[in-house]
């Protein structure tokens, strides 16, 4: 049985750390460590997960001085000793099944280098929304960059391989948009695979980093500008499709949730020159 390391950045989680740890140490697999990188917390967290330590010896608290999640997330990578990482927010929970369904997935499939599954919604209080996320391991990487929900990048569902990992690692100049950034780059290089079975819950919450519209196109922007950079669109009317995407989902970020109309319009006008074919785009949004 493979030594499994699972990987937890923290930043003042206080509120839902220990349902998070816990459900890891539930794990019907059980040959892991648990890896809890402090990112310079200044609540009760590193209290909870230090009480949390001294009951189960697989679980090691790391502090370091508040630095982003990407470079908590990479420390994590170079601290690990398991053949699989596994990553996991400090506000979602595992079923008791998850590693052992995907460590399973990599036994029957060996060339497998890295995998995502299918994730269901939680709310604050840990009640299911009754919404699950699924995907498919079709074409993965211009499913990535086509930005078309096929695939699911949160941290908490990705499996990889140590030897993938450390070579890939999460970019620190990014922060709400470094899972999509990773991923990105791991199916440029690696193999990935699906896991359809939803064992992983993702919270929804008011305040997260996804609710913050201007970090968030900064950041998405500079993911797709690093595809280009890395020439991994596929040709230039490919690529003006998947800016275009880009551009109509930050649109409506700004317009429903940044409460910017102007900021929104100014992103539809760049989504139809980019890709004057998207237009179909506004009669569909007007149906829903």
């Amino acid at each position: 049985m493979e030594l499994i390391s699972v990987i937890i950045p923290v930043y003042n989680s206080e509120k839902y750390i220990e349902e998070t740890i816990l459900s890891v140490c539930k794990q019907t697999y059980e040959n892991l460590e648990l890896l809890v990188i402090d990112d310079g917390s200044t609540d009760n967290s590193a209290t909870i997960i230090k009480n949390l330590s001294i009951k189960d010896s697989r679980i090691f608290y790391h502090y370091q001085d508040n630095a982003g999640v990407s470079i908590a997330r990479n420390k994590g990578i170079n601290l690990a000793n398991g053949e699989y990482l596994f990553f996991l927010d400090s506000d979602d929970v595992w079923l008791t099944d998850n590693i052992s369904v995907k460590v399973d997935y990599f036994n029957k499939n060996p060339t497998t280098d890295w995998l995502f599954g299918s994730i269901e919604l939680i709310d604050e209080k840990s009640n299911k929304l009754n919404k699950i996320l699924n995907g498919n391991d079709d074409d993965i990487l211009n499913s990535l960059l086509l930005w078309n929900g096929n695939i699911i990048t949160t941290p908490s569902t990705v499996v990889v391989r140590k030897k993938c990992a450390t070579r890939i690692n999460f970019d620190p100049n990014l922060s709400t948009a470094a899972d999509q950034d990773f991923t990105i780059r791991l199916a440029a290089e690696y193999k990935g695979g699906y896991s359809k079975e939803p064992s992983v819950l993702y919270r929804i919450l008011p305040n997260s980093m996804s609710r913050n519209i201007k970090l968030m196109e900064v950041d998405h922007i500079q993911v797709f500008k690093n595809a280009q950079k890395n020439k991994l669109f596929k040709s230039f009317w490919f690529k003006q499709k998947c800016f275009s995407n880009l551009y109509w989902i930050l649109a409506g970020s700004w317009w429903k949730n940044g409460n910017n109309k102007l900021r929104g319009l100014y992103f539809i006008l760049l989504a139809l020159i980019t890709n004057p074919l998207s237009i179909g785009k506004i009669f569909n949004s007007s149906k829903n």
